[in-house]
């Protein structure tokens, strides 16, 4: 195989971001893959190797779904990359309510239109970058500007390959989390041979269970499902019961939301050697955050050759923060585990503001069939990976885990 033009020698991280599946999916819609310079696939692969697995959990959804690079638009569709006075700022708008309050956002009278995308990118043309984030994350919406986080030390909890394992063969995991990071994280736990158990509210279950059903059940086969009206009483007084009965506790919720159930972190009892929670800052700050704009707000974004940022990946601070949370428990991780994913997201970033590699056309063996390589490297495709049966039914486990807690 041959590279053209003129080949270069990839890095080990660079290779391993072509191999991961996440190149495939950064870069413009039509244009050449960009390697932003980050060890994130590099990690992954380090840290899911126990596990049983490598760095294609970075791209597993978008083999699922089908969906392909876009540059400043997530692959979901509901986030952009806008370009700011200052600067460039990241907005993920994924909920119909977050729509609505565009007018409060840019301080407009009329609704959001049918397609609100060019107004709010018009009206942050030219204003302050911090400014707008500002006053996105006081109405409660994902916002962050690119490159913008603070510098983060490795937190204590860090994992190390070669750290000792925690024998998780029979702990129990209750899960809390949703969505990505958080079931990710208790999916890997599960096989280690914990039993994981994933609670859910039943008047607002997970909001996964209404994308792709088959990446849900990839991250949630295996666990006992428990649904609890979690509005009443007795429904926390159960969550409760199930927390004080756990090896492991998963969240992935701000603060205040994991107040308002009735628990408390910092005050655990009993059995629970390990409280993850992950959220997009921090436990001390209850901003909203999704996968890509965290991931773009702690710098970990490809700049192109025009000096423009592209999203990395897919969402990427999800998975990575999902390998890394359950990496930190396997290497016995203990007590209250703050899993920021800005500031895991930032740990990757190897040159923040650095430009990122374009992919070149290369053949195989002279045979005329062209893909994209980085190198000597060919760019993957994100690898198919499906799960061994579907998820259980929303509280199809309740009786019975609740009638166990209870003995």
């Amino acid at each position: 195989m041959h590279a053209t033009p003129d080949a270069m020698t990839p890095s080990k991280d660079d290779r391993a971001w072509a191999r991961s599946g996440a190149m495939s999916l950064t870069g413009h819609a039509g244009g050449a893959p960009l390697c932003p310079p980050t060890r994130a696939a590099t990690l992954v692969d380090e840290l899911a190797a126990p596990f049983g697995l490598d760095s294609g959990l970075l791209a597993e959804r978008a083999a699922l779904t089908g969906w392909e690079r876009d540059g400043r638009v997530t692959l979901g569709g509901a986030g952009r990359l806008l370009r700011a006075r200052d600067g460039w700022v990241a907005l993920s708008l994924p909920r119909p309510e977050d729509v609505e309050l565009i007018p409060a956002l840019l301080g407009l009278e009329s609704p959001a239109a049918d397609e609100p995308w060019p107004v709010v990118e018009s009206a942050i043309a030219s204003r302050p970058g911090a400014a707008v984030v500002e006053r996105a994350r006081l109405l409660g919406l994902a916002a962050a500007v690119v490159g913008g986080a603070r510098a983060h030390p490795s937190p204590w909890w860090w994992p190390h390959a070669k750290g000792a394992e925690r024998d998780l063969d029979g702990a129990v995991v209750v899960d809390l989390s949703a969505l990505w990071a958080g079931p990710l994280c208790g999916a890997l736990l599960l096989r280690a041979g914990a039993r994981v158990i994933k609670v859910e509210s039943s008047p607002r279950p997970d909001g996964a269970r209404r994308g792709n059903s088959d990446f849900y059940d990839l991250l949630n086969v295996g666990k006992e499902s428990v649904a609890l009206d979690l509005t009443t009483t007795a429904g926390r007084a159960d969550l409760g019961l199930l927390v004080a009965r756990a090896d492991v506790v998963i969240t992935a919720a701000r603060s205040r939301a994991i107040a308002g159930l009735g628990l408390d972190p910092g005050a655990m009892t009993g059995r629970t050697q390990a409280w993850v929670a992950i959220t997009a800052r921090g436990r001390d700050d209850d901003s909203v955050g999704f996968g890509d704009d965290v991931a773009a707000g702690a710098g970990l974004v490809a700049w192109d050759e025009a000096g423009e940022p592209c999203f990395a990946g897919d969402a990427i601070a999800d998975p990575l923060c999902g390998v890394v949370a359950a990496a930190a428990v396997l290497r016995g991780a203990a007590g209250v585990v703050d899993i920021s994913m800005e500031q895991v997201a930032s740990l990757v970033v190897a040159e923040p503001g650095a430009r990122a590699i374009a992919a070149q056309r290369c053949q195989h063996g002279g045979v005329s069939v062209e893909q994209w390589c980085l190198g000597d490297e060919p760019v993957s495709r994100p690898r198919l990976r499906r799960a061994a049966g579907s998820a259980a039914p929303l509280g199809a486990d309740t009786s019975h885990v609740l009638a166990r807690v209870a003995r």
